[in-house]
Formats: C-alpha cells, sequence, structure tokens
C-alpha cells in the first residue's frame, strides 16, 4: 500500500502566502526593469540626436564660412555664374532647415545679434549688417554681426 503525504492546511496556506507575496516583489521588480529599460532606450535616442545635431552644426558652419567667402567673391566680381552657384548653395543649405537672419531696420535682439559697432542712428535699431547670421533648425548657430543705432553718440 502506498503512503500517502498528509499535508497541513495552515502550513499550505502559508506557503501559498509566501508564494503570492514573492510573485507580487517579482512583478514590480519586472516592471521597474521594463521602465528602468524604457527610459535607457529614451536617453539614448536623446544623446544619438544630440551628437546628429552635433556634427550637422560643425558642417554647416564650414558651409557657411564658405558662402560667406563666395559672397564676397560675388561683391568683386559680379559674375552671374557664380551668383546661380550661390543660389544654389543656398538653396541647399535651406534644405536642411539653415534659415538666414537678416534683421536690416530691426530692432537689436542679443538672442539673435551681436553688436560690432554702435553709431548714430534710432535707438537700438539695427544700421546695417557687416555678417549674415544663421539658425539650423531653430537654433542660432551664428549671430548677425549687426552695426546698431545709439541716439545719443555724438
Amino acid at each position: 500500500m502506498a503512503k500517502t503525504k498528509k499535508t497541513n492546511p495552515d502550513l499550505t496556506a502559508a506557503k501559498i502566502g509566501q508564494l503570492e507575496q514573492k510573485n507580487l516583489l517579482l512583478e514590480d521588480k519586472l516592471k521597474r526593469s521594463l521602465a528602468d529599460y524604457s527610459n535607457l532606450e529614451k536617453r539614448i535616442e536623446s544623446q544619438r540626436q544630440f551628437f546628429v545635431t552635433l556634427a550637422t552644426t560643425a558642417v554647416i558652419t564650414k558651409m557657411i564660412e564658405a558662402l560667406d567667402d563666395f559672397n564676397l567673391a560675388y561683391s568683386h566680381l559680379q559674375d552671374s555664374g557664380l551668383k546661380m552657384a550661390i543660389d544654389k548653395f543656398v538653396c541647399a543649405l535651406k534644405s536642411e532647415g539653415v534659415e538666414e537672419i537678416n534683421p536690416i531696420n530691426a530692432d537689436f535682439d542679443p538672442e539673435t545679434m551681436e553688436c560690432v559697432e554702435a553709431c548714430n542712428g534710432k535707438n537700438n535699431q539695427v544700421i546695417s549688417v557687416r555678417k549674415l547670421g544663421y539658425k539650423l533648425n531653430g537654433h542660432v548657430i551664428r549671430p548677425a554681426q549687426v552695426v546698431v543705432g545709439k541716439s545719443d553718440l555724438n
């Protein structure tokens, strides 16, 4: 005859309670781990975007410096072929999210402009632009260099 194991109902209920408690702890750890992993993925994507933007900004800045040289050459040569190349270059920059900051006759804005000289004129109004400024996807990558009017200069 086979021996039957007698079980204590109190022991089984206690064991079930312990297992349920352990199950709840494991579920909580799993949920926290999944949330941590999700946050890690978001942080890595954010860092990747930051580095892409940083690299793009560096390249675009070098291209803008070349554009300055082309514009200077055009101002001296007035060559229509050079003008077409400059226009194409500007179009390519615009397609990459580059915007020109040309604040002529606007009020001076230190967020987008750098005052390189003050002269007689309407107070805090841009009189002339020495170098155009540029934004990349809404962020200033080079402020416009401007001459600002001051009414109290003699």
